[in-house]
């Protein structure tokens, strides 16, 4: 079976999405991918399989005077997106435990310490139909967070105010109804990773809750819902918001600035339409700072998105996940798909100036195989903040390779 490039990792999930039946009826791409099996040490107790991801960018910046003023000068800049290895292990035989360790290199342009992070250390422990994980990982938490940013149509997150990208703690997860139902809750608390003791650092609860409510038998036609909710503790009494205008390399657009509070609350709604190769997204979260100095301020944010693969692949939805897999070419010249987004982030309220962005994504995606993807994207971005609105112009370039 091939493997490699249908592989998602997900933070909470590990599962393989639908791929070509055999490699020997594989395409014969115009970048070879390694095989699926190539890799993989097997013994009678258990199974490792090595993740490496290598995400390369760069990044044109073009701004106006108030955008100059308002953030500063965005250099254009080359980025190692993600630098990743690790591996996914498995038992073979008896009590089925999974393992999921993750390092990713941190560049010297950006590097505090040490030159690789740990990025992922989960290990899952199932007791009948739930599924239960402690360590560092991914919290259950909108749509934009399950599945590999790697594979979304988009090159990166919006809604990253709302959220974090891993959380050492523990969680239970598990499907129901036939599979077209899932759930996750989870507890985390980042004290080993920071700076502060266990009580300074906030405990945080997330939860997510999907469901299916049309889906075709192959998984490629689907209409998918979802409702997150998360509870944020302030860290040292101090809470904040701040987010990037879909960079990995450009600085925090949005800000709320470190203000003082005991805990936030959030709610999630998401959407997603799947018709063959076209896919509609929506997503919207509202988020209310317990704070008596500033009044209980609200935050919000969304985005509508949109993605047509031209050449006629779909995206499966993946079940046990809630999410969307790869796309897997059925040509050796791979597929071609075109995206657009619309998202806007609201973190301004009385005495907070965090600012209003609204910004426009237009891009191109080209998956020369399962492993190997070609991207550009366009975007222009509209900043209220600092009683100015200044624009943004981004155009970033990404070649990746995941195995």
């Amino acid at each position: 079976m091939r493997t490699g490039p249908g592989l998602l990792i997900a933070g909470l999930f590990v599962v393989h999405a639908p791929a070509l039946a055999d490699e020997e009826d594989a395409p014969d791409y115009m970048l070879a991918d390694l095989p699926g099996e190539a890799l993989v040490y097997e013994t009678n107790r258990f199974r490792i399989k090595p993740v490496i991801a290598i995400v390369t960018d760069y990044t044109f910046f073009d701004q106006d005077e108030p955008s100059l003023a308002q953030v500063g000068l965005q250099e254009d800049t080359f980025d190692l997106r993600a630098g990743r290895v690790g591996f996914i292990s498995r038992s073979t035989r008896g009590y089925p435990w999974e393992l999921l360790f993750i390092l990713d290199y941190q560049e010297p342009r950006t590097r505090e310490k040490e030159a690789f992070r740990l990025f992922d250390l989960r290990l899952r422990l199932p007791v009948g139909p739930v599924k239960f994980d402690i360590g560092k990982m991914k919290q259950p938490f909108s749509f934009e967070i399950p599945g590999l940013s790697l594979l979304k149509p988009q090159q990166e997150r919006i809604l990253s105010p709302f959220f974090v990208t891993r959380s050492i703690g523990v969680m239970a997860s598990g499907e129901f109804a036939d599979d077209r139902m899932t759930w996750a809750a989870g507890w985390f608390n980042d004290w080993l990773d920071t700076d502060l003791s266990f009580d300074d650092n906030g405990d945080e609860l997330a939860a997510r809750l999907t469901g299916l409510l049309s889906a075709s038998n192959d998984n490629l036609d689907f209409l998918h819902v979802g409702l997150s909710v998360r509870r944020v503790g302030a860290d040292a009494g101090l809470l904040q918001l701040s987010g990037r205008p879909e960079s990995n390399v450009a600085d925090r657009y949005v800000d709320t600035g470190a203000f003082e509070g005991d805990y936030l609350s959030e709610i999630g709604l998401e959407i997603a339409w799947d018709r063959g190769p076209f896919l509609l997204v929506a997503e919207h979260i509202e988020a209310r700072a317990k704070s008596i100095r500033y009044g209980d301020p609200r935050f919000s944010g969304s985005y509508l998105a949109a993605s047509w693969v031209v050449t006629g692949e779909s995206r499966p939805y993946i079940r046990v996940a809630g999410t969307t897999g790869a796309i897997t070419p059925s040509s050796r010249f791979g597929a071609l798909e075109l995206v657009l987004r619309y998202s806007h982030l609201d973190l301004t309220h009385d005495g907070i100036d965090g600012g209003v962005l609204r910004k426009w994504h237009y891009g191109a995606n080209w998956w020369v195989s399962p492993q190997w993807k070609f991207g550009a994207s366009w975007g222009d971005a509209d900043l209220d903040r600092f009683d100015s609105s200044g624009n943004t112009k981004l155009l970033l370039f990404r070649a990746q390779w995941f195995y």
